[in-house]
């Protein structure tokens, strides 16, 4: 039996080899330049080249995991680009995939290419699976998937080593981004304070802090109140009273604005008693995910408050109206002897944050399998998500969401990482074998003209849309990463990028504009073949 034999009938022990080799050329640095995971492309190339061959569920495996992953790491976050931010994004998106189509058309008049072969060319440049399906389905030639396993290869290479060379291109240190990013994410943080005031305003005498509903009102939180030398944790019944000091805890500007409805501001501190406590509880009770701060009632039930919320490195005041989500850290103040009580009621389990639900995974991936298969149509187009889409598009609802029924979607990070970084060295690995074994062949047959008609469709685009966004938009460069690998819906491209970067700038990018541009791609790939 021969060694070629042997490893493809071990398509386990094959795939091992090829991703622990991927990695170890991977880590070859020359003038601080490296394939990192995408090694595991090359040496896949190279293997498919001498006749192995690895099982195509291997990389359905993978693409579903690593996308799903992509999807459940930008939801929470991907609603906060601003809109006339992603005008721009969505805008270079398109014209990036409109010069590849017209370099298409251009190619297939000036060198008499078929456009049946061009319209593959097209969707393997760009790296676009959905728009050889869609491509396939309009031409219903051979030709079309001959194009595409032409330009692919060299998509893929082109979009990574693109990636690559940007810093260097643009001469930008991505530590200085990743810096820059950091500051705005703090400045836009408002600073949580605490202030005591003396109530001076006599309007307020007697009322209790229901009918005066101040926290919906201010933004802040009342969660001490010292009344005539008597220490009170407040409670929806509470009465204040002209001369009391009460300490409010909220962000900067809404403390500023609260004091006057108040009184104003005192340096007088309120004594802490022995039956006062304050601590911090985390929320992973499923039965709460989803309820309003005000909807837990703490107050009345415990005489303790919930005064602030941290959220993925966020902290603010905790608003009647803000709802909770699982992980969130929360800060309560109140009655010592209910601490426990409200620690049962939180949840309070750090051990759940550590391990991730199995059960959500599957059926998350299930689902986003299930959308992919829904036919939709643009009057005459009609199209489906298709695998990866739906469940990108899966990830990033159910992960945005939290919890849905009893379930909850939300997954520990370093799981998360650990299922892209998993389901991204399968899906390179099949991709590579399967490419190594077409390419060769195929330019032996149809020539270079193919292959420099598949790198122009690639690389142009690519350039000029880069020079619009950064001199033109002023985009940094690990916003380009995902920008530009979302619009090519490269992930070895995305992989590239988040490679050299520790920021989630480029994930959000990527799963930002990867459902438009597939929609854009298949749309394309239907209008070429009408030319």
């Amino acid at each position: 039996m021969s060694f070629v034999t042997f490893l493809n009938q071990h398509q386990v022990i094959l795939l091992f080899l090829i991703i622990t080799l991927g990695y170890l050329i991977g880590r070859i640095r020359i003038f601080n330049f490296s394939l990192e995971t995408s090694g595991i492309l090359f040496v896949a190339m190279f293997f498919g080249k001498y006749g192995f061959t690895l099982n195509h569920g291997f990389q359905v495996l993978g693409i579903v995991f690593f996308i799903y992953a992509i999807g459940l790491q930008a939801g929470p976050s991907i609603f906060n680009i601003s809109g006339k931010h992603s005008l721009h994004i969505n805008s270079l998106v398109f014209f990036l995939l409109a010069m590849g189509a017209l370099f298409t058309v251009f190619f297939s008049r000036f060198w008499h290419i078929d456009m049946k072969l061009a319209v593959g060319l097209f969707s393997g440049a760009m790296t676009s699976t959905p728009g050889l399906a869609a491509a396939q389905e309009a031409t219903k030639s051979a030709l079309t998937s001959t194009g595409y396993g032409v330009a692919y290869p060299f998509g893929v290479i082109g979009v990574i080593f693109f990636i690559k060379l940007m810093p260097g291109l643009f001469r930008v240190k991505i530590k200085d981004e990743e810096q820059s990013v950091q500051k705005a994410e703090e400045e836009k943080k408002e600073e949580v304070v605490i202030a005591n005031v003396l109530i001076t305003n006599e309007q307020l005498e007697g009322k209790t802090l229901q009918e005066l509903d101040f926290n919906r009102i201010t933004g802040t939180v009342i969660s001490r109140i010292f009344h005539a030398d008597q220490f009170i944790i407040p409670s929806d019944d509470s009465v204040v009273h002209v001369n009391d000091i009460v300490r409010i805890v909220g962000q900067k500007s809404k403390i500023k604005a609260a004091i006057p409805f108040l009184g104003k501001k005192t340096t007088r501190k309120i004594p802490e008693v022995q039956n006062f406590e304050s601590r911090k509880f985390v929320v992973t009770n499923k039965e709460i995910i989803g309820k309003k701060v005000s909807d837990l009632n703490l107050r009345t039930l415990y005489g303790a408050n919930i005064t602030r919320i941290r959220r993925g490195g966020v902290e603010f005041a905790a608003e009647p109206d803000q709802f909770l989500r699982w992980g969130d850290r929360l800060r309560v103040a109140g009655d010592a002897a209910h601490m426990e009580d409200i620690g049962r009621l939180l949840g309070n389990e750090m051990k759940r944050l550590e391990y991730g639900n199995i059960f959500s995974v599957i059926l998350g991936i299930l689902i986003g399998i299930g959308i992919g298969l829904i036919p939709f149509s643009i009057g005459a187009i009609s199209f489906r998500l298709g695998l990866t889409g739906g469940v990108l598009l899966s990830g990033i609802i159910l992960s945005n969401r939290g919890k849905f029924g009893p379930v909850i979607w939300l997954i520990p990070a370093p799981i998360i990482n650990f299922m892209r970084e998993v389901g991204l060295v399968l899906f390179l690995a099949v991709v590579g074998v399967r490419a190594g074994s077409q390419i060769f062949s195929t330019i032996q047959h149809q020539g270079f003209k193919l292959i420099i008609a598949g790198a122009i469709i690639t690389l142009v685009p690519m350039i000029v849309i880069a020079l619009i966004a950064r001199l033109k938009y002023r985009f940094l460069l690990i916003e380009l990463f995902g920008m530009i690998s979302g619009g090519m819906t490269s992930t070895p491209g995305l992989a590239a990028g988040t490679s050299m970067t520790e920021s989630q700038v480029p994930l959000v990018m990527y799963a930002t504009v990867y459902p438009f541009a597939m929609l854009l791609m298949m749309i394309w790939a239907k209008i070429l073949v009408l030319f």
